[in-house]
């Protein structure tokens, strides 16, 4: 049985806005999947980082278009032959006020090899934006599982208290009609003082549960909260996929990611090397220019110093002692790394995969086994004490029925709660 994914709680986020807190009520995992997304500020993280990549992509391709920008500037040159340059070069200073236009013709190819980074890194970071949802929803999973646990054994702790306390109360009348002995009042007594104090730790350990389930919720931790649901019902919290680990691991989110960021490398190569390859781009402008000579000269006599100027500049290195070399290497080194890295991630996914195969199937067979013996125990258990109430047993085959009986409930409790976080684990490693 499937469960409502991240698309309907994003859906409800928006549509409703982001949740409160809750106060005082009920929650079930799938409320609290969406307070978890709703107040994480990693998951804000990420879309500032997916934004802000968006708008660098945008940024890079406004350079296609022309140039243009403003210059006013005035220089002032001694003349000969006191602290002056050649007149023939300098010509007194220069005073230019102009609207200058360049516009790239060829740039070998590097914006549009930027442009397919960019684009990349948005694709990228909205896949790790997605891959930390899903750590999210493990954790509140996790912690959703744990408290429903330890809420459960609060429950079954109490029982025991409970059919200890029946139980002590029987001795006592026995007791009073000479069939119990002193002793069997006070082997009772202990085992029902440490069932008090188990009770008392499942408490403890319950509450330490639904704290760690508001933190990974980010809300203020509010102990008067309950949960709805338990370990059997919440066999439908995870999707079909959970039913084993990923036989194809390269499609996998997580190996996904890890080649975008191959990839993100293989274009830092290319465009390093990119920079043996020339850079051509027109120019031109319009506007006042004139030297500092001309304007000495009285006004019927200077030279108009309005115009234009067009041109074409062609740039490319012809030696930078290898540093374009020592770079591409440096990025290889770096791409190789990567590739490393890759290569670890997968092998520590397939480790992973094979060994949560392993525990569920472990864990599934446990179960089988628990019940089976559960059943037997309280069996057990009502026989007993009903064959100590004939006199036909001991007060301490009693106890140590009750006690069996106990124990089984509680591993019953732990291996469901394992099968479901190695469900929810799987499905997370199966996210593509």
């Amino acid at each position: 049985m499937s469960r409502p994914g991240f698309l309907p709680l994003l859906l409800t986020i928006l549509l409703c806005g982001p949740p409160a807190a809750p106060a005082q009520g009920v929650l079930t995992l799938d409320s609290c999947l969406v307070i978890a997304l709703a107040n994480s500020p990693a998951l804000r993280s990420a879309d500032n980082a997916v934004r802000a990549a968006g708008l660098a992509r945008s940024e890079l391709l406004t350079t296609v278009l022309p140039q243009i920008q403003a210059v006013i500037d005035g220089i002032y040159l001694p003349v000969p032959p006191r602290y002056g340059y050649d007149p023939a070069i300098t010509d007194g200073g220069e005073v230019r006020g102009l609207v200058a236009v360049r516009q790239s013709v060829y740039d070998s190819g590097v914006r549009s090899l930027k442009s397919d980074q960019f684009s990349l890194d948005i694709d990228r970071l909205g896949s790790e934006r997605r891959l930390a949802a899903l750590d999210l929803a493990l954790a509140v999973k996790l912690a959703f599982f744990e408290s429903l646990r330890s809420r459960a054994e609060v429950e079954l702790q109490r029982e025991s208290v409970d059919q200890l306390g029946a139980y002590l109360s029987l001795l006592r009348r026995l007791y009073s009609g000479g069939s119990a002995g002193a002793t069997d009042i006070l082997k009772t007594e202990i085992q029902a003082s440490g069932a008090r104090l188990a009770l008392a730790k499942a408490r403890e350990a319950s509450a330490g549960a639904l704290i760690a389930l508001e933190e990974a919720m980010g809300v203020p931790p509010d102990t008067s909260v309950r949960i709805a649901g338990s370990l059997e019902e919440a066999a439908g919290a995870v999707n079909d996929s959970a039913a084993s680990p990923p036989a194809d691991l390269a499609g996998t989110l997580d190996m996904t990611v890890a080649g975008m960021l191959v990839r993100h490398s293989v274009i830092d190569e290319d465009i390093t090397k990119h920079e043996r390859l020339p850079d051509i781009s027109v120019f031109a402008d319009a506007g006042y220019l004139t030297s500092g000579d001309n304007l000495r000269l009285p006004s019927s006599e200077r030279l108009n110093g309005l115009g234009y100027e067009v041109g074409l500049a062609v740039q490319f290195p012809i030696l930078n002692w290898g540093a374009t070399g020592l770079r591409t290497e440096q990025k290889e080194v770096a791409t190789d790394d990567l590739r490393n890295r890759m290569e670890i991630l997968r092998r520590a996914i397939a480790s992973d995969a094979l060994r949560l195969r392993i525990q569920i199937a472990g864990a599934r067979e446990r179960l089988g086994v628990l019940r089976e013996n559960l059943a037997k125990a309280g069996d057990n258990y009502l026989l007993t004490k009903s064959k100590f109430a004939a006199g036909a047993s001991l007060s301490i085959e009693v106890l140590s029925a009750q006690q069996s009986l106990t124990d089984a409930r509680i591993a019953e409790l732990q291996t469901l709660q394992d099968i479901r976080a190695c469900e929810a684990r799987i499905e997370r490693m199966n996210a593509r």
